[in-house]
């Protein structure tokens, strides 16, 4: 189905990865040739013995024009999306269980929903905005707005930003009539085509399902220690490891199944 779409977020080395599967090659140009004819019409003398007089005369040219196009981001969305239309895709406004049981691994769905970022995205833009709003009336007032002692918890919660600087953005994708069947998606700080302060209500999001995740088990988002837990140390420098490896509070992001992991192709209105 044809639509216009005004798109938030749109990750473009899946469209190419998705689009060389489906037309077997990936191509950034289309080369179109336009032909135009046009017709000309004039008056000839005719002579003929015992015979004179007037006829009309007429002729043709055609014209053959070459254009090179570039394939916009849209389009090859486009191209994606009516390949997996034809193959069963599948749009959900509304979940239930008897619809999330029907859904797969690898399914393709077009879903829906309102999109929140992980806790510790939230706070953290949300303490720049405070001291860049307090930066600006300081001038103004002769009391200090922002202290010492709360200057260094936000420099802390800055590291935090700094350590996850580059990654994925953990967001969560819920359905408007139920709290559960939660979709948990990472996306690419490259691809955003609006700032995230724009993502306010519901929006569409083509994804594919990475992976469910039963009742019963849990995911959390922007987990800060996961690289050290991971890490191979030997028993001697686990134990001088703090015994307490997880997310401050503050920032502790936890989604339960039944639930998804998903990858997001794009999300548009």
């Amino acid at each position: 189905m044809f639509r216009l779409r005004n798109f938030l977020y749109i990750s473009e080395q899946l469209l190419d990865d998705y689009l060389s599967v489906i037309d077997g090659y990936s191509y950034e140009e289309e080369h179109r040739t336009e032909r135009k004819s046009s017709s000309k019409q004039g008056e000839a003398n005719v002579g003929i013995p015992a015979l004179s007089g007037k006829g009309a005369a007429s002729g043709s040219n055609e014209t053959e024009i070459q254009k090179s196009v570039k394939l916009t981001q849209a389009a090859k969305f486009q191209r994606i999306y009516e390949f997996l239309e034809k193959n069963d895709l599948k749009y959900y406004e509304l979940m239930n269980e008897s619809e999330w049981d029907k859904i797969t691994r690898e399914d393709f769905i077009e879903v829906l929903v309102n999109i929140r970022f992980s806790k510790m995205k939230e706070l953290v833009q949300t303490i720049g905005q405070l001291e860049t709003l307090a930066n600006a009336f300081q001038p103004f007032i002769e009391q200090t707005l922002i202290d010492a002692d709360a200057q260094k918890k936000i420099d802390s919660f800055k590291g935090l930003e700094a350590i996850n600087k580059g990654n994925e953005i953990a967001c969560v994708l819920s359905f408007e009539n139920t709290k559960e069947f939660q979709m948990v998606a990472y996306l690419d700080e490259q691809y955003f085509r609006v700032e995230q302060d724009n993502f306010v209500g519901s929006f569409y999001a083509l994804c594919k399902i990475q992976r469910k995740i039963s009742q019963g088990e849990k995911i959390e988002l922007g987990e800060i220690f996961e690289g050290i837990k991971n890490m191979p140390i030997n028993r001697t420098q686990r134990r001088k490891m703090p015994k307490n490896l997880n997310n401050p509070a503050e920032i502790k992001d936890v989604v339960k199944g039944p639930a998804a992991v998903v990858i997001p192709v794009a999300i548009y209105r």
